[in-house]
């Protein structure tokens, strides 16, 4: 997917425009027409195509997803037939040919998911391309020239940049790991780490700063700390977690012997390990603030008490006590929140603190809080309002 849109980016803008779409299990073809009509315009009689001489190329993704019908074929598949046997589809209004002109398609399929094939008669209009897991060998090659690209180009230590290959080793065989011994089942459906949850990983590291990460111990340090938040926060038991916190210790260990990393992992009285954007305090966060490590709860504390004092004096006051526990969760959303795609899932019982810790959060990364009711009534129309 990720390639196919990179491709799709970097095609001359004077020539083509493409419009990414997604498939899901209930995707229609009623629906699917409404989005592939999107972009289009009205031409002389019939004729239906995008702005100017521009060609458009429809993205779809998850081809394969759009639920069977009783009679074994999805509607969906069979509009984009249509259209591509007889160049044009019926307004279901008026009941007429629409005829539409420079359009083609290029379109993904979930390997995991869905239908396994697909109408052969659609299928014959296509060229297609099997594309299998990059191997541990092309994973090397792509994070390195990402990460190196990076540590070079803003002069870091020398001794920080000896210790980017040892991260990137232990990184991949970490990921290895967790793909192996958290499977996805009934009841952990969402135990599914594949290629995007390592790239959150390598995201994390390239938020390093050389004013920041002198030590390459730091950095190895901040693996640590994003391994456990793109993999440790999504696990659902105390025994997994600690499951893992072992995977990670013993590969720390085994990887970056040097540093003792054992007050992190220790079962009691483990020390705290946050990295958070807010690392600054919160009169730094105009520019985005600085993501570093915050040495123990005391300088945690500080922090967040500072940002909650400040919400209480302009917002509607949150009566909170910042325990442990608490304060790294605000780390957490932060992290999250002020990244380019980031979007949480706070789960909890309630009373728990989601949505006062998400409004805290949100105060502290300088966003504005706008909170959704959700009742009996709410429809479509409110949720287009909001």
């Amino acid at each position: 997917t990720q390639s196919c849109l990179g491709l799709l980016r970097n095609l001359p803008p004077d020539e083509f425009m493409y419009y990414a779409m997604n498939m899901s299990y209930y995707t229609d073809s009623t629906l699917l027409q409404t989005m592939m009509e999107n972009p289009l315009e009205k031409k002389a009689g019939k004729l239906y195509a995008p702005p100017g001489k521009l060609q458009l190329i429809y993205f779809i993704d998850d081809l394969n997803m759009p639920a069977l019908d009783k009679y074994n074929t999805q509607s969906a598949i069979e509009l984009m037939k249509e259209k591509q046997d007889y160049s044009h589809w019926w307004d279901r209004g008026k009941i007429s040919v629409k005829d539409i002109g420079n359009t083609q398609y290029i379109c993904c399929m979930n390997p995991t998911a869905g239908s396994f094939v697909v109408n052969q008669r659609l299928q014959r209009h296509f060229w297609t391309c099997a594309v299998p897991f990059p191997g541990q060998g092309a994973l090397q090659t792509i994070y390195s020239t990402f990460m190196k690209g990076h540590f070079e180009r803003l002069g870091f230590k020398g001794s920080v940049q000896e210790s980017v290959s040892g991260i990137i080793k232990a990184a991949l065989s970490l990921h290895a790991n967790v793909v192996g011994t958290f499977r996805k089942t009934a009841a952990n459906f969402h135990y599914e780490f594949n290629i995007r949850h390592m790239s959150g990983v390598f995201s994390g590291l390239l938020a390093a700063k050389p004013t920041e990460f002198v030590e390459a111990e730091k950095l190895v340090l901040l693996w640590i700390h994003e391994s456990e938040r793109v993999y440790g926060d999504r696990l659902v038991s105390v025994a997994d977690l600690k499951k893992y916190r072992a995977l990670a210790a013993e590969l720390s260990k085994k990887m970056f012997g040097k540093f003792n990393f054992q007050k992190y992992f220790q079962e009691k009285n483990a020390e705290p390990l946050v990295f958070a954007p807010f690392s600054k305090g919160i009169s730094e966060m105009e520019g985005g603030g600085t993501y570093d490590k915050i040495n123990g709860f005391d300088r945690l504390s500080e922090l967040l008490n500072q940002a909650l004092t400040e919400y209480n004096e302009n917002m509607a006051a949150m009566d909170l006590v910042l325990f442990g526990d608490a304060m790294c969760h605000v780390g957490k959303i932060c992290r999250i929140i002020s990244s380019t795609p980031g979007h949480p899932l706070l789960v909890g019982v309630g009373g728990s603190g989601r949505q006062s810790l998400s409004r805290l959060s949100s105060y502290t990364c300088l966003y504005t809080t706008m909170m959704i009711i959700i009742s009996g009534t709410y429809g479509m129309n409110d949720l287009k309002a909001d």
